[in-house]
């Protein structure tokens, strides 16, 4: 029988808070936020910014209000070697997100009219957006191109359209500020949608439509981020301080002759313990990906002890490590460290925190950013804290970077981005298996 909260109840609540109030402690909160109150100074003390595993210093990027940081982190990945390829010092050299957002927005809208184009619905009047029909294409349906992204959407951006120095194609305040660039985007999208549907009931030339509608959006993009080159000259002063030229390359002919890593042998590997999502399996997010049939975007579920050692052994063989992880949660923005102990809230309102997989379980953590791990301190051969990039500017971290305790690691890490050199022969047969397919609306 359901019953509510009744009147009795909340007598009884009120003698319970009565005993065990703490009145500084509500005074304190009147002015200052949940966070400031249950700071844990120790843990700020015990962080410190030291790495005895420390990669190349770089340029730090800034995404500023977008939400490119999957395709900022895989720029981190590449940026030094392609700077020290030129003969540039890699704290002058930085590449151009701008090039790549114009054709990743593209790229979306087309998976979009390709799998309303391509899906075989059972009827006329079939509705896609219903749950109850297609989970899958309907969670996807929500919101199909949106700004968001994984690291496999960069590497195949990259590899079909190349790259260019930020300088060919700087930000503007559109990709800086991108709310409202989002908003039209996803609307016409949208309405394009409903064209194709219509247009499908009517046995209409679909591929021609969607032709017409791609070139509208081209334009549209042009109009608001400015139009991509095909080719350009760039000028630029080496190390000796030599000025270098280099006269009509296209951004294709620049990636592969100064980019020497090799996107195509990273794999993603994740620690997501997860009852649905059994390790040594092979997962893919269904119909999201950007890039038609090869952009989707896959993972491994591997233990914490595996995982973590293919962290530690990437950046021993002078890598940074590309990961997606939960951002929000025992962050204090102030000091720029992440640290599960850094808030007492246990102590100070009782409230216990949970494992990773009642976490993952129950959507209190999930995949909400991108970073580059550049360092790691070690002790006895373990991680102890970590050196995170991220691409928020030099003057909202550590000179742009967070502290990361190991404990944060082990709850909030959840993907990593890993050369296949590193792993065994079990993990790379599993690579090439077939995926198991999971929604949209999952944590992960």
């Amino acid at each position: 029988m359901k019953k509510d909260i009744t009147i009795k109840e909340i007598e009884k609540f009120k003698n319970y808070y009565d005993k065990i109030k703490n009145n500084d402690l509500s005074t304190n909160l009147k002015e200052l936020s949940l966070n400031e109150v249950s700071l844990n100074k120790k843990i700020k003390e015990e962080n410190k910014f030291e790495f005895n595993v420390e990669l190349e210093d770089c340029k730090i990027y800034n995404q500023y209000t977008s939400l490119r940081c999957w395709l900022f982190a895989c720029l981190n990945l590449i940026k030094n070697n392609i700077a020290n390829n030129l003969n540039i010092h890699p704290l002058e050299f930085a590449l151009s997100a701008n090039y790549l957002s114009f054709f990743d927005k593209l790229e979306k809208a087309n998976h979009l009219y390709e799998t309303i184009i391509n899906y075989k619905f059972p009827t006329q009047n079939y509705n896609p957006f219903d749950l109850s029909n297609d989970r899958f294409l309907a969670e996807y349906l929500k919101d199909p191109v949106k700004e968001n992204g994984r690291i496999e959407f960069a590497r195949e951006l990259i590899k079909k359209y190349g790259l260019v120095p930020y300088d060919i194609l700087p930000e503007t305040y559109n990709t800086k500020n991108p709310t409202e660039l989002n908003k039209l985007y996803s609307q016409k999208c949208r309405l394009d949608v409903f064209k194709l549907l219509d247009a499908k009931k009517n046995n209409q030339d679909l591929y021609e439509l969607k032709e017409k509608l791609l070139q509208e959006n081209y334009a549209l993009l042009c109009q608001i981020i400015g139009q991509p080159v095909r080719h350009f000259d760039y000028t630029y002063k080496d190390k000796n301080g030599n000025i270098q030229k280099l006269i009509d390359i296209t951004p294709t002919e620049f990636y592969k002759k100064y980019c020497t890593i090799n996107l195509d042998e990273f794999i993603l590997v994740g620690n997501v313990p997860m009852e649905n999502k059994p390790f040594y399996k092979k997962y893919r997010k269904a119909y999201y990906s950007n890039i038609e049939n090869k952009g989707y975007s896959e993972f491994i579920n591997l233990p914490l002890d595996i995982f973590t050692d293919l962290c530690v052994k990437q950046l021993q063989n002078n890598l940074p490590v590309c990961f997606s992880c939960e951002n929000k949660k025992y962050r204090d923005k102030e000091s720029k460290i992440l640290d599960t102990r850094i808030f007492n809230f246990e102590k100070l309102f009782n409230v216990k925190d949970m494992d990773k997989q009642q976490a993952l379980e129950s959507w209190d953590i999930t995949i909400k950013h991108w970073m580059v791990f550049r360092g790691v301190h070690l002790e006895n051969g373990r991680p102890i804290r970590w050196k995170v990039e991220d691409s928020a500017g030099l003057e909202n971290r550590i000179n742009g970077y967070y502290v990361m305790n190991n404990n944060y690691f082990e709850k909030c890490v959840l993907q990593a981005w890993i050369h296949q050199d590193l792993l065994s022969e079990n993990i790379l047969a599993i690579s090439k298996s077939k995926p198991i397919l999971y929604g949209c609306n999952d944590s992960i």
